[in-house]
């Protein structure tokens, strides 16, 4: 907590650049530059790690954090145990509620963050509000960042902007609160579109381009109108990382938009199918099909 308050008074981050990596969705960056510190080697170990789960290095996470760890790195581990495999989510997610039901642990910035983002990916939204806005003493950019995610996602752009102020408050400079305004306007479409294309714009010539960022540009060009921009801007996080999934949806989508052939929107959807198999995406697609084949069977 003393580490924690001492970045709210204004003090100097010093794993800036490691932290910095993982918001922007730079992992391996990240990694790199916590190999390279010698600072806090707890929060430091929590970044890192939490990049490697960016990468989908889920193992190496669980091998390398003890059951011994702190409750922070238990947290990192019990986020990559329930994306590692099916078989255990019940598992993580039966843990998450008992630390939600003992009345402590969601006091914990990162506790409450990766147990919201468990939430979040079991479309369990008012569980992940509960986890990241039911303790102020677990309030940070980080646990406020998901939260407009998740108001994001629940169409509740009204409470996603309260919760920025809340991150303008903790951190204006922040990136993590630049994203978020940029997820925000995007989200208001309009005039605001223009806005949320400077606010990655101005992160990616700051920090360099990620897929992240890129993607966040190609979205806001999409809706724009602006196909071709939005087609080199995707083409460009393709070459980053070939199988980011929010690349390969939105190649689909640009694929359908632009009148291109059926194949080749159907290319980057059966790789995100091949990389990706519990994206929602692919997880509606095959509901989708499941009940077309049942009507198909029906004509027999």
């Amino acid at each position: 907590k003393e580490r924690r308050a001492k970045r709210k008074m204004g003090e100097v981050d010093e794993l800036f650049d490691v932290r910095n990596a993982l918001h922007i969705g730079a992992f391996q960056q990240c990694i790199n530059e916590a190999n390279k510190s010698m600072q806090d080697a707890e929060d430091k170990s929590v970044l890192m790690y939490r990049a490697m789960i960016g990468l989908g290095k889920y193992s190496t996470v669980k091998a390398e954090i003890n059951e011994d760890a702190s409750s922070d790195l238990q947290a990192v581990k019990r986020l990559a145990v329930y994306l590692h495999r099916k078989a255990d989510r019940a598992t993580a997610i039966e843990e998450t509620r008992t630390l939600q039901d003992d009345g402590i642990s969601m006091g914990n910035p990162v506790v409450a963050l990766c147990s919201g983002i468990i939430y979040y990916y079991e479309e369990s939204y008012d569980e992940a509000l509960r986890c990241l806005k039911g303790n102020k003493d677990a309030e940070s950019v980080e646990t406020c960042a998901m939260a407009i995610q998740t108001y994001v996602k629940m169409d509740r752009l009204d409470m996603a902007t309260k919760e920025l102020k809340v991150m303008v408050k903790l951190n204006e400079d922040a990136t993590l609160t630049q994203l978020a305004s940029a997820w925000i306007n995007s989200g208001k479409g309009g005039e605001k579109l223009q806005e949320a294309f400077y606010n990655f714009e101005e992160l990616a010539q700051k920090y360099g381009t990620t897929p992240l960022l890129l993607n966040g540009q190609a979205a806001v060009r999409i809706m724009q109108g602006k196909l071709e921009d939005a087609e080199s801007l995707l083409q460009e996080a393709q070459e980053k990382n070939p199988n980011d999934p929010d690349t390969l949806v939105n190649l689909a989508l640009l694929a359908g938009l632009m009148g291109k052939a059926p194949e080749v929107g159907q290319r980057s959807m059966a790789q995100l199918q091949d990389t990706s198999p519990d994206h929602p995406l692919v997880k509606a697609l095959a509901v989708k099909e499941a009940e077309f084949d049942s009507l198909a069977s029906n004509f027999k």
